[in-house]
């Protein structure tokens, strides 16, 4: 799938410990008509030409454009070493919005902090001078975005729509999920990258998950863990000690089937991760969600040979 521009950037909420465990969604947190949203996308090319793409990658059932923005240097800004060696590039997908009613106010701002101050950030400079990619679909679910829903104008609830084969579960029988599938499955192919980094933006807990969502899932393997729990750290350092790190069953004491983390963990050996946002004050914490990511690819450039 090829990416272009057109003319007109992860989910989060009364802080967590008042809200019950597993209560149905909402951020209390409202943003701009979807449509506002295509068009602000949809300008940033024009001012970072260099540095952001944006797609369309396929249309929901309502007919909303699916919107995906890429985030890299363009070839002549590459690390001549890097071209040389010819090694696989690092990618990072960024997602929000799974949920309708789970706008944080952070996914929709991310795509330009990264082409603005990103690729010049010290930090993080070096991963996209190594060819590091960014992907990030801020809204993965328009139509239920607009109607203010947890789940698609289906009503199926698209983060129990992803095949886990550790799960023995077949997904991906939405549209939405369908696409955002394939067009993850083409770029890394296309460009020869390895998924380094997932993220889903959720609400309301103030948490981190790792897999597995399911309960009798497999232990992770002890490197893994080890890395996920790094992750943790870095996390909680940043968010503060109240902030929580783990799987779905032990932070939301429910099991959860067909999630995009264990997906993305199971198909790219990914570190996949749900974040859980507090009910609507993570709109106020974008500073930290930057730090957080700083942090995070700085890490994950240390350690991205221990996964595959």
């Amino acid at each position: 799938m090829l990416f272009f521009k057109l003319l007109i950037v992860v989910s989060f909420a009364l802080p967590a410990m008042s809200r019950t465990l597993g209560q149905e969604s909402d951020s209390g947190t409202k943003g701009p008509p979807y449509a506002e949203l295509v068009k602000y996308f949809a300008s940033l090319p024009q001012k970072y030409p260099e540095f952001i793409q944006v797609s369309q990658f396929g249309t929901t059932p309502k007919g909303r454009p699916l919107v995906v923005l890429k985030v890299s240097y363009p070839t002549r800004f590459l690390s001549p070493r890097f071209v040389a060696s010819r090694s696989q590039k690092a990618a990072i997908l960024i997602t929000g919005t799974t949920h309708g009613d789970e706008y944080l106010g952070i996914e929709d701002r991310l795509p330009e902090w990264f082409a603005s101050e990103g690729v010049r950030d010290p930090i993080i400079a070096p991963y996209f001078q190594s060819g590091g990619v960014i992907y990030l679909v801020p809204i993965f679910n328009p139509d239920g975005y607009e109607a203010r829903q947890r789940g698609n104008s289906r009503g199926v609830d698209l983060n129990r729509d992803f095949t886990v084969k550790q799960a023995q579960f077949e997904g991906f029988k939405e549209v939405e999920t369908q696409a955002v599938r394939d067009m993850l499955m083409n770029q890394l192919k296309i460009n020869q990258q390895r998924l380094l980094i997932s993220m889903d933006y959720h609400c309301c807990i103030g948490a981190a998950l790792y897999p597995w969502s399911f309960s009798k899932a497999p232990q992770l393997p002890a490197d893994h863990l080890a890395l996920y729990k790094n992750y943790g750290t870095i996390m909680t350092n940043i968010f503060g000690a109240d902030f929580r790190v783990g799987t779905t069953p032990v932070v939301l004491g429910y099991s959860a089937i067909g999630t995009s983390k264990d997906y993305y963990y199971e198909n790219y050996g990914s570190m996949s991760f749900t974040f859980e946002g507090e009910y609507r004050t993570e709109k106020n914490k974008f500073p930290q969600h930057v730090q957080m990511w700083r942090s995070l690819i700085q890490y994950g450039q240390l350690t991205r040979g221990i996964l595959r």
